[in-house]
């Protein structure tokens, strides 16, 4: 594997975006969310939970950019996002020293992959999933090397590397139907369908956040 040794003008130009810039926010997240989501959108303080998800930007080739996604392994104990194609995180424990560290530590733990080649370049908007009460922290890094990752088998059922420049396709924006944990079909639901994987909920709407953020660094 050969490292890459300098980083490119995108990389630094993100950075510097997330360190100056207002970001997108909430008019970004609400371009990818369906109908219900967006009449639930206010926490409940007594029952919000922080998480923090880490979105791993790797060069397959210089200027070749994939972003790192997960697919939750399929149960039936309730998890409201089982099956689901997401980043890399999960729930903030006491033992965490903040919420980039959380989302350090997930995906260490999830994927595998060596923290000591990842930069963090900053913090995108925080979303508030209302199904399951998780304030969700999204941080966006980038590794040196193509990773070498390795699933955790008992929450990771696939680890999906994703290129970047498909999502530059409007095609790509679709709507699909889906039937959620509880057996509730829902219609008309905004997705990315990249090569067949479909991403949606609030994964797709930080994602939007992201590619704003991309239009304007």
């Amino acid at each position: 594997m050969i490292p890459i040794l300098s980083r490119s003008s995108l990389i630094n130009s993100l950075q510097s975006f997330l360190i100056t810039h207002e970001l997108p926010g909430a008019s970004a997240h609400e371009k990818m969310a369906h109908p219900v989501r967006k009449a639930n959108l206010i926490p409940d303080p007594s029952t919000v939970k922080n998480a923090a998800v880490l979105m791993v930007l790797f060069e397959k080739q210089p200027g070749d950019f994939h972003l790192i996604f997960i697919r939750r392994i399929t149960t039936q104990n309730g998890d409201k996002h089982s099956g689901q194609i997401a980043f890399p995180g999960g729930k903030q424990d006491d033992t965490d020293r903040d919420l980039m560290y959380t989302a350090l530590r997930e995906a260490e733990e999830e994927i595998g992959i060596d923290l000591s080649l990842i930069d963090v370049l900053g913090s995108l908007t925080p979303i508030y999933i209302n199904v399951s009460h998780f304030l969700v922290h999204p941080y966006l890094a980038y590794s040196w090397q193509i990773p070498d990752m390795v699933r955790q088998e008992k929450e990771i059922d696939e680890i999906i590397p994703l290129p970047l420049s498909a999502f530059a396709n409007p095609e790509t924006r679709q709507e699909t139907q889906i039937v959620i944990a509880s057996g509730i079909r829902l219609n008309h639901v905004p997705c990315f369908n990249i090569n067949g994987q479909i991403i949606w909920g609030a994964t797709a709407m930080i994602m939007n956040e992201f590619l704003e953020i991309l239009d304007r660094a």
